[in-house]
This record gives structure tokens, C-alpha cells and sequence, in this order.
């Protein structure tokens, strides 16, 4: 962990709450060319799925915040294994993904989401975080989990 991202992480106290994990027979984190792709991350902590439910009717404002927040975290440490894997001495956001475990009646989706998004303009700062992105409601994700957000970051040289 002596990379740029680790030490942005760590100064903001922004500390690994989970391993690197995966549920089924996929990889936390691919490379592809130019590309990062990182898996889909729920709110876990210690291993275990901090929250569960839906968004607007079994969880609070502040839990389903805490579950952008934490998701949004694990992405990020995710992304840091793969800088110290390959080396890589700088990214950027390209795109991401919110899925939002919610009733067809909410419609809070931007602004719930902007937490993560938020987060990464933090990390990353203006030029590197800005990114696109897109934030869905869903029925059900795995675990029940409430979130489900994932990342592709593009390796600048």
C-alpha cells in the first residue's frame, strides 16, 4: 500500500473496511488495456454485508448514505489493489454505475447517488473524479443489499 491512491485514501480517513472479495466466479478487478474495471461493490464491512433491504422502505436516509458511502469506499480499495498490482501512477474515473435496491415509487436516485460520486471528485480531485455515470433503481440485488456500485477508471500515463 505505498501507492498515490492508499495514501489519498488513508489522509482521509477513508480506511479499508473489507477484503477484496468476490461471490460468485468473478474477479474483483479487471484490466483491459487502458481500462480498470471494478466489480460490483455492496456495503460490506468486516466481510460481512453491513446493510440490507430497500432504500425507501426497511432503511433509514442515513443507512442507505452509509451504504452509498461504504460501497463507494470498498470500490476505491478495490481499485487501489489494482494500482498496486500493475504499478499504475495514475487514473481517472470514466464511468460509473449505481444500482439502488428501492420501490418503483422512489425517485431520489441523483441525489443519493451523488454521495459516491462525490466521494470519488474527493479522492481524485476535479480533473481525475469527474466522471459519467448512471444510477438505477432495482427490485433486488445480491444479498439483499440496498447498493450496488461499480467503476471503470481509465490509466493515464
Amino acid at each position: 500500500m505505498s501507492n498515490f491512491l492508499s495514501k489519498k485514501l488513508l489522509s482521509l480517513n477513508l480506511n479499508r473496511k473489507n477484503d477484496a472479495m468476490s461471490l460468485a466466479n468473478y474477479k474483483p478487478f479487471v484490466i483491459f488495456e487502458k481500462l480498470i474495471f471494478i466489480s460490483g461493490q455492496l456495503p460490506f464491512e468486516k466481510n460481512k454485508l453491513k446493510f440490507t433491504g430497500k432504500i425507501d422502505t426497511e432503511l433509514s436516509d442515513e443507512e442507505a448514505q452509509q451504504s452509498v458511502y461504504l460501497s463507494t469506499n470498498n470500490l476505491l480499495w478495490n481499485l487501489n489493489d489494482a494500482i498496486d498490482q500493475f504499478k499504475i501512477n495514475r487514473i481517472r474515473c470514466v464511468n460509473l454505475r449505481g444500482y439502488l435496491n428501492c420501490t418503483e415509487t422512489f425517485n431520489n436516485h441523483s441525489v443519493l447517488f451523488d454521495l459516491s460520486s462525490n466521494l470519488l471528485i474527493k479522492v481524485l480531485g476535479e480533473a481525475d473524479g469527474s466522471h459519467s455515470r448512471s444510477v438505477i433503481g432495482v427490485n433486488s440485488l445480491p444479498k439483499e443489499s440496498p447498493v450496488e456500485i461499480d467503476g471503470i477508471f481509465g490509466i493515464l500515463d
